[in-house]
């Protein structure tokens, strides 16, 4: 059955014999390191089972001196070296040589055991010849296969075999014991071992190389295997087989033999150059017979310099290649003093000639025929069509009988010119054919016997009886301008040829200033007014110089400052008297006996607007209303406003938690970051977006075990802040089967447990609140054997050091450390300062359980079993052992894994103390 602590204590001092004292000790572990023979008093002692969060004090004996003043034999009166007179004459250890090796200064100074692994014919002994001071143990050499790394003096630490003076043989061994690993091997260069051991660039049918990135260090990521070269099977410095695709893995794929000193010619259909392109489809710059100047053929038009070529490789041969190259027959022969079509004869039968030509071949034309005579094509037996002339015959031979005769259309019958100056009516007449004979059509003889005014209407070329262009109103300064021709109500006379305007008939006005006198009648009675009649004749009703305010004529109250009742409303005079219309939905139908609605207008205009709500404009959120926790991370904040005439509703609508910077992903912080109305939702009770839940940061230890990878922290906590709220979910009846009430008159705070990094865990917590908080999450408490399995990992660890092996299974130093009473918290204070430091906090070296490789674990470290905080954890009914040590730790042989000796009960409460929780079932899924 399990001790209590009490239990366990009242066993030590059990053993303790007759005369024995008992002095208090600070070490968890029963002063396994601290505490010597002496019997030594130091500290306080740990976690006592008391709720009030005091520690209580642990005890462990030490000898005293006896009764007796006289000397007892012992070792049966043979003096040995232990600090006592075994003969009783006197003198103590007075046979040994405390310049000896055995015994270097004191008995229990032996240089043999101090020294590990020292070769001991180097070991020797510096002693000072005072009683009672150890002298100094050293060594030059080490044992046989045994080395000094660390230089200290004090130790040959390093157990290794030597097979060689350095380790330039990949195989992961310390060939030359210097405590590192194949460091003379050239990851960099090294194409048997490139970046890694074993890592070989082997290439097919040639050679490869290994290529670091510079400046970086040579790793698998950082080095690369290229192709250095390919083989020469008939070594004649020529390989057979080249690298076309640049690609390492595929080797030199391309067998080939380099032929005609790598200069690739056309015709012979071999790849010349190896580089997998043959003849015209080749680069052919070094072939002679490619590029010449050439012609398609050597005769006539082909082998002028406008159709010269180049010679090119197509279809494996040599040809005259160009756009304007000419074969034989490319081009018709044609009549032009040319070999057109290349075949050595000028014009032969070109193929232009023989055509019909000529004009017309109606009668009395004829066509003839084109013949080639001289280089150029001429008309031969052609009788073309002459000018058609007024004859009763086809001139033109279009077979239309005098159409458009030339020498119809001239004047005929022309009268005399009239005077400079004047008109006449007189017209000539028009030569016309009929018949096929000339006449005289479209004259004009005189209209009148006597001249009008400068018109010679007898069209005898002079002008008589002309009027005074000076005075006379109807020829006023020219022929037929009428003064009063468009006169409107108004008084013209002539005087000096110019027309005169002498104004308007009485109560006529010519408003347009064009001198019609068109408005009227009007009489003028002042001022223009809004009357409805046009008081001052200026041709416009109502035109009046001023308009009245809104609030002059409308209604409108001087305290109305808002557009629609404002800038918004248009007065007008209408109908001779002052006309307000104002916004649809303002002063309806007068300002006097309008409603006001809420539509973001001053509808009656006194000044205000949306009064009949009174929270309108007010600052809302998008969830008000709503219980908690609302609409959550997609809560958005905006204004009160109208909702239909007489109510009002928040701007503000829930957001997609899409949109969010961290997405939908539901953290453990207190908050509803998927915003689906549940607050760090488990996996027990995902809420309706399944997707998105907690997903508690764990390690599976076993097959139907996973352990949080942090100590226990609330939502709130912080990176200096252990946040609030207690555990306790239930008391009474009302607790699941199996989990233990909550104490009478405890608040249920229903604060669930966390596994995160960066914030202080939760301490001073009860065993109860770690029962209900992690139940409430889907999990339990783990129990011891949950605990020392997660510590120890399958390595048989005996502390919570990773990696797991030897570094699990020997005590902290500079490389790996928990947060124990060793460690200092505060290096800037003098003296070692204890304190809790954050979950996995990095400040830690190397401080978590290693379960990397094991059950595909994403989360394969479980921080901090090992100090920071004691862990609580259950073996049995109101049984709960604190587990791991804490950051007041002072020796960490009491913070092995397997170390239980404290166990509290359900009322415990320590600010040393957290926990953390376990699942049968992954809890992220």
């Amino acid at each position: 059955m399990k001790m209590t602590l009490l239990m366990r204590l009242g066993a030590l001092v059990g053993l303790v014999g007759l005369g024995a004292s008992l002095t208090a000790c600070e070490d968890d572990a029963f002063c396994f390191s601290d505490c010597g023979e002496g019997g030594g008093a130091t500290g306080s002692g740990g976690a006592s089972s008391t709720s009030s969060g005091l520690g209580g004090d642990i005890f462990v004996t030490s000898s005293s001196a006896g009764g007796n003043t006289g000397c007892e034999l012992t070792n049966g009166g043979v003096e040995i070296c232990d600090d006592v007179d075994n003969d009783c004459d006197g003198e103590v250890d007075e046979d040994f040589d405390f310049n000896g090796i055995q015994h270097c200064g004191t008995c229990a100074n032996n240089c043999y055991t101090q020294l590990l692994n020292a070769d001991p014919a180097s070991i020797t002994c510096t002693w000072d010849g005072m009683a009672g001071n150890p002298g100094v143990c050293a060594f030059t050499d080490c044992a046989s296969d045994y080395f000094d790394l660390d230089g200290d003096g004090q130790s040959c630490e390093y157990y290794c075999i030597q097979t060689a003076q350095d380790d330039a043989d990949c195989n992961n061994r310390d060939d030359d014991c210097d405590g590192v690993k194949d460091e003379d091997v050239d990851l960099c260069n090294d194409a048997s071992n490139c970046g890694a051991c074993g890592r070989n660039c082997s290439v097919v049918n040639g050679t490869g190389k290994c290529t670091p990135t510079p400046m970086q260090m040579c790793t698998p990521a950082n080095t690369q295997c290229e192709i250095d070269f390919c083989e020469d099977l008939d070594n004649d410095n020529l390989p057979d087989f080249h690298d076309l695709d640049g690609l390492y893995s595929t080797g030199c794929e391309y067998p080939c033999e380099i032929t005609n000193g790598g200069i690739e010619i056309c015709g012979d259909g071999i790849d010349n150059d190896c580089d997998g392109l043959i003849d015209g489809a080749d680069n052919l710059a070094g072939d002679p017979q490619i590029g010449q100047p050439c012609f398609g053929d050597p005769d006539g038009l082909c082998a002028t310099l406008a159709h010269q070529g180049t010679t090119a490789c197509v279809g494996g041969q040599v040809v005259c290649t160009g756009a304007n190259v000419l074969d034989e027959d490319d081009v018709a022969e044609t009549c032009n003093n040319v070999d057109d079509d290349c075949d050595g004869t000028v014009d032969d039968n070109p193929t232009d000639a023989g055509n019909s030509c000529g004009v017309s071949n109606v009668f009395p034309c004829t066509l003839g025929s084109e013949q080639c005579i001289n280089g150029a094509l001429v008309c031969v037996g052609n009788v073309d069509p002459q000018p058609e002339t007024c004859n009763g015959a086809d001139d033109n031979c279009n077979a239309v009988i005098d159409d458009n005769p030339t020498d119809a259309g001239g004047a005929c019958n022309v009268p005399p010119a009239p005077p400079m100056g004047a008109s006449s009516p007189c017209m000539p007449g028009v030569l016309t054919c009929s018949g096929g004979v000339l006449a005289c059509s479209g004259d004009v003889g005189p209209t009148s016997a006597v001249d009008g005014c400068n018109i010679d209407a007898n069209c005898d070329g002079q002008l008589t009886g002309q009027p005074d262009l000076q005075s006379d109103v109807s020829n006023c300064g020219s022929c037929g301008n009428d003064c009063f021709a468009g006169a409107v109500n108004s008084d013209w006379a002539c005087s000096g040829g110019m027309c005169q305007f002498n104004g308007c008939l009485p109560n006529f006005y010519d408003l347009d200033n064009n001198q019609t006198c068109e408005y009227g009648p009007c009489v003028v009675t002042g001022s223009e007014v809004c009357d409805g009649i046009d008081n001052d004749c200026n041709g416009v009703v109502d035109d009046v110089s001023s308009t009245p305010t809104p609030v002059d004529v409308c209604g409108v109250s001087p305290a109305a400052t808002r557009p629609e009742c404002t800038t918004g409303v248009t007065v007008q005079c209408t109908g001779g008297s002052w006309q307000c219309t104002f916004p649809a939905g303002v002063c309806g139908p007068n300002c006097a006996s309008a409603t006001e609605i809420c539509d973001n207008l001053d509808n009656d205009c006194d000044g205000s607007f949306n009064e009949n709500v009174s929270n309108f404009g007010l600052a809302c959120t998008s969830d008000a209303g709503l219980p908690p926790p609302g609409h959550g991370a997609c809560q958005t904040t905006g204004t009160i406003i109208c909702d239909g005439p007489n109510a009002t509703q928040c701007s503000a609508t829930k957001a997609s938690c899409t949109l969010l910077p961290g997405g939908c992903e539901e953290h453990c912080d207190g908050v509803d970051n998927d915003c689906d109305g549940l607050v760090d939702e488990d996996y027990t009770d995902k809420g309706s977006d399944p997707a998105h839940f907690v997903r508690p940061d764990v390690t599976q230890v076993a097959g139907n075990l996973w352990v949080f990878s942090y100590e226990a922290s609330r939502p709130d906590a912080g990176p200096l802040t252990p946040g609030n709220g207690n555990g306790y979910f239930c008391t009474g009846a009302g607790c699941p089967a199996g989990i233990p009430a909550a104490p009478p008159g405890e608040p249920l705070d229903e604060t669930i447990a966390c596994s995160v990094p960066g914030v202080l865990p939760w301490f001073n917590v009860s065993p109860v609140e770690v029962e209900q908080a992690c139940d409430a999450i889907g999990g339990f408490i783990c129990d011891v054997n949950d605990y020392v399995l997660a510590c120890e990992t399958p390595s048989t660890c005996d502390w919570g050091y990773s990696p797991r092996g030897g570094a699990c299974q020997t005590a902290a130093n500079g490389g790996k450390y928990c947060n124990l009473g060793g460690y200092d918290f505060d290096p800037m204070t003098a003296g070692d300062q204890d304190g809790l430091l954050a979950t996995g906090s990095p400040l830690l070296s190397q401080c978590g359980a290693d379960w990397s490789g094991l059950f595909g674990n994403t989360d394969p470290t479980i921080f901090d079993l090992t100090g920071n905080l004691r862990e609580i954890t259950k073996e049995g009914s109101n049984i709960y052992p604190l587990m791991g040590g804490a950051y007041n730790t002072p020796s960490e042989f009491g913070a092995t894994c397997n170390f239980d000796f404290y166990v509290v009960d359900q009322s415990f409460k320590l600010l040393d103390t957290g926990f953390r929780c376990c699942f049968s079932s992954d809890p992220r899924l």
